[in-house]
């Protein structure tokens, strides 16, 4: 994985930040590295920024965690035992003995600054690289367990200096939340646990199912829980933008039946189950507008996988991998904290496919997105494009399967039409967040209400999906479109 580096005053607005290690014997010891100038042979650097420890990397993203504008790092890093030692062959075994801890990787400070020029010096005179050999690895802190791969971050209170960390734990089978303090020593003040009941969780992306950023009044109320960083390569939010949930992908191991009383063809019929139905998380027990976005763009519009209305399945008929849905709660300055993070099932029954390539650390769904279907993306109206000049409010997921081999894009249902058992949402947003069940019905989170769109079959590994609004050079086309670039293993 990698992200592009912020721009600063050691000219890195050309540079990668690398995540690097995995599950696959011989990769499993990692690090974090910055290549300065990629793509580039007379340029290219690559710096590492760690030691040579027993721990990989699987997300990091640039951040000032010390409020004196130096952009630090702040990584998720795990170890597990190498599955290939042991004389115990299950799964289940060695990934239960995992960890996972988040850590911060602060960026070095100038020795002193040229009184003429203003320029950062070195200890010794010369001008300061963090870079430098001198200068790494940078120092690292670990500020708490759990976290071991994806993240996002939050202010999900903006009137104090804390900054929110949602991981996905996918060893331990979690969902937490660690509010660091911001300051020359950060750390975690506040902890809890929002899920323990999600399996192994592997995405954690803020999103707006509410259609809050589209709207001034949201984006002028400062107690709505705002973003810092989406927690996605693909960002359909920008910091400092209001949200609503965190989607979160259960990265589990169903393999799909072909033989036996369950046929292949039998799965696709059933593969993908829609819940919107809220599950209380763990606190709670210790204290159909069709879009016509795609049809006639050579888009699959009739998928071989079918959604299903899921107003009243039970959340025992959980099957395989699943999509969630946990809502910010808001009710009052601290809910975040006490309340239950209640949660809804978008998608469910995402089943490996069991081929060769497929059997290390095998699982479905990976990465989830959200995005807009044209590039003006959000705005007041839903249901429009670039063509109209209308705008676009709930986006749209994007989901890659992993080893399910396919990808798939889920569409909003409009909650405003009368479906016999919705209620219409209030046209004050705020009013649908602080406290309100204006946008719940029989426990269903309305927000939460998305079909299939289309599946894209790949027949191999789906990594992490790329969207674009570029126009194609060469082909008849509807400009500012998304693009979805999957890369199939």
């Amino acid at each position: 994985d990698s992200e592009n580096s912020e721009s600063d005053y050691n000219g890195l607005a050309d540079a990668l930040l690398v995540t690097d290690g995995f599950l696959v014997p011989g990769k499993d010891k990692g690090g974090l590295y910055v290549v300065k100038n990629p793509g580039n042979k007379a340029a290219e650097q690559k710096v590492c920024l760690t030691d040579g420890s027993e721990w990989f990397y699987h997300r990091a993203i640039w951040l000032d965690l010390t409020g004196d504008g130096r952009k630090s790092i702040l990584a998720a890093r795990a170890k597990v035992p190498s599955i290939l030692n042991g004389n115990s062959g299950a799964q289940e075994d060695w990934r239960a003995l995992g960890v996972g801890e988040l850590v911060w990787l602060e960026r070095p400070q100038p020795h002193s600054f040229n009184k003429v020029t203003g320029s950062p010096l070195d200890v010794d005179g010369n001008v300061f690289d963090p870079f430098s050999d001198s200068n790494t690895p940078w120092k690292l802190r670990v500020l708490d367990e759990g976290p071991d791969v994806m993240f996002s971050v939050a202010d999900l209170d903006p009137t104090d200096s804390t900054i929110e960390v949602i991981a996905s734990q996918f060893f331990s089978r979690k969902l937490s939340l660690h509010s660091i303090q911001l300051g020359p020593t950060p750390k975690v003040i506040f902890q809890r646990i929002i899920d323990e009941r999600c399996g192994a969780a592997f995405s954690s992306v803020l999103s707006d199912l509410d259609g809050l950023a589209s709207t001034n009044e949201c984006r002028r109320d400062d107690s709505l829980p705002l973003v810092v960083d989406v927690g996605s390569t693909v960002v359909s939010l920008n910091g400092g933008d209001p949200f609503s949930h965190v989607l979160v992908t259960s990265h589990e191991c169903t393999y799909a039946e072909t033989n036996g009383a369950t046929s292949q063809s039998d799965w696709q019929q059933r593969s993908i189950q829609q819940q919107s139905t809220i599950v209380p998380s763990p606190i709670d027990q210790n204290e159909d507008s069709e879009s016509d976005f795609g049809k006639g763009y050579g888009v699959d519009t009739t998928p071989s996988v079918e959604v299903h209305s899921s107003k009243n399945i039970d959340q025992s008929k959980i099957d395989g991998g699943s999509l969630f849905a946990y809502r910010i709660p808001t009710s009052h300055k601290d809910a975040w904290k006490t309340l239950p993070w209640t949660r809804s099932v978008i998608a469910t029954g995402f089943k490996v496919q069991g081929q060769l390539s497929n059997m290390i650390n095998p699982g479905a769904p990976g990465f989830c997105y959200t995005f807009f279907p044209t590039r003006d993306g959000m705005g007041n109206d839903c249901g429009g494009n670039s063509g109209t000049g209308k705008r676009w409010s709930r986006p749209l997921i994007g989901l890659s399967g992993d080893c399910a081999e396919a990808a798939y894009i889920l569409r909003p249902i409009d909650c405003d039409v009368d479906d016999g058992n919705a209620v219409p949402l209030s046209s004050s947003p705020s009013s649908r967040v602080h406290g309100s069940n204006i946008n719940f019905n029989d426990g269903i989170d309305k927000s939460t209400k998305y079909s299939l769109m289309c599946e894209i079959k790949c027949k191999s590994t789906v990594g992490s999906l790329a969207i674009g609004y570029d126009d194609f050079c060469s082909a008849e086309q509807h400009s500012g479109y998304a693009k979805i670039y999957v890369p199939c293993y």
